[in-house]
């Protein structure tokens, strides 16, 4: 890492059309908080529990393929010829000589050294503060995530509301420092238990229609651009040729 650190698709009948984005309504969004995962974020100055969920609600266009019968088609995994089942087939690790092993009898390592494999973030450690301008100009963010107050799993109503407006009120600081000094904070943050390489979560401050919000935007690598431009540039103005007869144009 930097250490920067649809419809059915068709038109008329006879003739395709183009897949519409959907809008997001009220049924599509059922289940999203269950997607919800807990995080305590930490600075000098502020601590508070929350909850975040991923921000991209996009889902593919079940686009059925069928063939000339109208019979319903789908790509599937075959061995010579023959469709395999379910469970058929499995990932396994395996050495040259084909002896299988669990993963944990494996050691990994990169360029000879032990690695660690990623646990999920819970502690949202802010490490530091960097310019704005980094986040939105300089930096490749691969997903972004919403953050909320947590109700920090209490029962009574009234409990819930304390926390909720407890971690409200704390967000609202770590919000407040953000947009006032246009940064935004940096700290480790996995979303997964998956893969070895530890990637680093972004808190922006957000403020559309007079609401305000914070997003967690992860860090994927950073920008390299190639051809910027230098000081304001003219127009060259080529003289006419001799013998050229000077066209006439509506506009």
């Amino acid at each position: 890492m930097s250490g920067l650190n649809g419809s059915d698709g068709w038109g008329a009948k006879g003739k395709r059309g183009r897949l519409p984005v959907r809008p997001l309504t009220p049924y599509s969004m059922k289940g999203r908080e269950d997607m919800a995962y807990n995080l305590q974020v930490t600075t000098e100055d502020v601590q508070f529990n929350c909850k975040y969920q991923n921000l991209s609600k996009y889902k593919r266009p079940e686009v059925v393929a069928k063939n000339s019968k109208g019979d319903v088609v789908k790509e599937r995994t075959t061995y010579q010829g023959k469709v395999l089942g379910q469970g058929a087939t499995q990932r396994q690790w395996t050495d040259d000589d084909g002896n299988v092993y669990s993963k944990a009898e494996l050691e990994f390592t990169f360029e000879g050294e032990p690695v660690q494999e990623n646990s999920q973030t819970k502690v949202l450690q802010i490490e530091g503060y960097q310019p704005l301008v980094n986040y939105t100009d300089n930096y490749v963010i691969d997903k972004y995530y919403e953050i909320y107050p947590s109700d920090n799993g209490m029962k009574k109503d009234i409990d819930r509301k304390v926390a909720i407006s407890t971690n409200a009120a704390h967000m609202y600081k770590l919000w407040e420092k953000l947009m006032n000094e246009q940064t935004v904070a940096r700290g480790e943050f996995c979303v997964s238990s998956k893969g070895f390489m530890a990637s680093d979560g972004y808190i922006r401050a957000i403020s559309i229609e007079g609401k305000w919000g914070l997003e967690i935007g992860v860090f994927k690598e950073e920008k390299i651009f190639e051809h910027l431009q230098e000081g304001t540039p003219s127009q060259i103005k080529t003289a006419v040729q001799a013998g050229l007869k000077k066209r006439l144009k509506m506009v």
